[in-house]
């Protein structure tokens, strides 16, 4: 076999791999997320924060962490119940670019398999 046609049978393996791969969601960096913990007061603060939401970002901090930043979090139903933000302690979100999030290093919650799941950006 020449070496042209191993190249080619080696190439059309490559895509043919690619093609049966599970495909990465592409992620827009512009469009809007809840950006967790970088929110001020309550009028930048947004709707809801449940106790899995708390739970998610404290598994991810570790209690200690987490009561040092957060640890005056409550729960809630909208912006206008919600105390002063992350400088006073208090876990809220705010609408962002996913790109303005990271650069606030801010933390997205995500739901996988029912389960609530803090990360960092």
């Amino acid at each position: 076999m020449q070496a042209s046609s191993k190249l080619l049978l080696a190439a059309m393996a490559g895509l043919a791999l690619g093609l049966s791969a599970p495909t990465l969601a592409h992620t827009d960096e512009t469009a809007p997320v809840k950006c967790w913990g970088i929110n001020s007061c309550g009028q930048h603060a947004s709707c809801a924060v449940k106790s899995d939401d708390i739970a998610a970002v404290e598994k991810l901090l570790g209690k200690t962490d987490f009561q040092a930043s957060f640890g005056k979090t409550t729960t809630h139903g909208c912006g206008h119940h919600a105390s002063c933000g992350a400088a006073s302690g208090v876990l809220n979100w705010t609408q962002t670019s996913e790109s303005e999030c990271r650069e606030a290093h801010g933390i997205l919650i995500e739901t996988e398999d029912g389960q609530k799941i803090a990360r960092k950006l």
